[in-house]
């Protein structure tokens, strides 16, 4: 019989070698766990796995999947996820040994009569120790940590992610600040940004203010309280925020009338508060600061339309059952605003909901009409498949 996956695929996109990275480094630690009868520590590798196949890879690569040209990087995208779905079946068999036979039988035997006939027959998966891309594996990290903080900025501020911005910053305390264009452009696209760049301090992001612990220091320093609080007050904020992250004593000096008298704080004892700089948000963790620029030109704000305007036509077109490969007709009457976005983002709008046509004024009785208030304003909408 054959081996089911085969050989691990060729890809040049950035996400198939991430996953097919990923998949082989899981099951080397996968294989070292079983051999030491660590079941559960196999079990959370696996589960570190399936989250970045499903939340990550699959999402990222949707477009891949479902355009409709049958080009290299669409079949690319299938047989990388027909390959780590093969794969990490047969590594989870001790674990589930039904549901991966089910996928096995699904995956393999239902394509390849001459395979083995079940999950269970089949030799424990090798690890192909090239296709593991250490650098890779620590730049998607950061792209997929940045692309989460960046959605927090953006929630934090109240804009949602269809709406267009200018630009993002970055600022990495720990590793290295770097990502491929490739990267830099998945990480745009998550976010729906125009630029994004790192930065070599977080001072342009936010200010710290620098306060003592209340609880654990006003019954330590009783009159003297209000003194130490002007002492942090005088010190560098960098320097302390630096020193608090990397859980290191601050000292500082207090000024008393019996006269100068230094002291050492622990991070736990000092409160750090942060502001965002005019006209940013920012989201944090202990690692990376990001921080998106919040002011929306007339260009943005038309663009964030286009995307709403898309979005209500896809969600009509599940409305009228259309089938998602349907090519239509769409008619569209509105006015102030929406009709110079339709204008001047109808191309965008007909490539994103398949139309092929896109006609200003009234839609015939027979399409399938609704009417949508977008920003205040009103639209109706009609379409027909064509």
């Amino acid at each position: 019989p054959a081996i089911p996956e085969g050989a691990t695929p060729q890809s040049d996109n950035p996400l198939d070698r991430w996953i097919l990275a990923r998949l082989n480094q899981v099951v080397a630690r996968v294989t070292d766990a079983f051999t030491n009868s660590d079941a559960y520590s196999a079990t959370l590798a696996f589960e570190s796995l399936m989250d970045d196949l499903s939340n990550w890879y699959v999402r990222r690569s949707r477009r891949r999947f479902w355009k409709s040209e049958h080009d290299s990087d669409k079949d690319t995208a299938y047989a990388t996820l027909w390959h780590v779905l093969v794969k990490m079946s047969r590594a989870l068999a001790p674990v589930i040994p039904f549901i991966t036979d089910v996928m096995y039988q699904n995956l393999v035997r239902g394509v390849f009569e001459n395979a083995y006939e079940s999950v269970h027959h089949t030799d424990w998966p090798d690890v192909d120790q090239a296709a593991i891309d250490e650098k890779l594996i620590y730049e998607m990290d950061l792209a997929r940590r940045l692309a989460s903080l960046g959605l927090s900025a953006r929630g934090d501020a109240g804009i949602k992610v269809r709406q267009p911005l200018s630009k993002m910053l970055a600022y990495v305390s720990e590793g290295q600040a770097e990502l491929s264009d490739e990267l830099v452009e998945i990480v745009a696209d998550e976010l729906n940004i125009k630029a994004f760049e790192f930065i070599a301090t977080a001072d342009d992001l936010v200010s710290y203010k620098l306060l003592p612990n209340n609880k654990l220091l006003g019954p330590k320093f009783g009159a003297d309280f209000p003194a130490l609080r002007a002492a942090l007050a005088a010190l560098d904020p960098a320097e302390v925020v630096a020193k608090v992250e990397a859980g290191e004593p601050v000292t500082c000096s207090l000024q008393l009338a019996t006269g100068e008298e230094t002291v050492t704080l622990t991070s736990e004892e000092i409160i750090v508060t942060t502001e965002a700089a005019e006209g940013l948000a920012v989201a944090a963790d202990k690692l990376v600061t990001v921080a998106i620029e919040t002011t929306l030109t007339a260009e943005l704000k038309a663009e964030g339309l286009a995307r709403e305007i898309v979005r209500r036509v896809q969600a009509q077109r599940k409305s009228a059952d259309f089938n998602i490969e349907d090519r239509i007709t769409t008619w569209y009457t509105s006015a102030g605003s929406l009709e110079d976005v339709f204008r001047a983002w109808g191309e965008y709008i007909q490539a994103e909901t398949l139309t092929t046509e896109l006609i200003p004024g009234d839609p015939p009785t027979e399409a399938f009409i609704e009417t949508h208030t977008i920003e205040g304003e009103q639209v109706t909408i009609g379409m027909k498949q064509n």
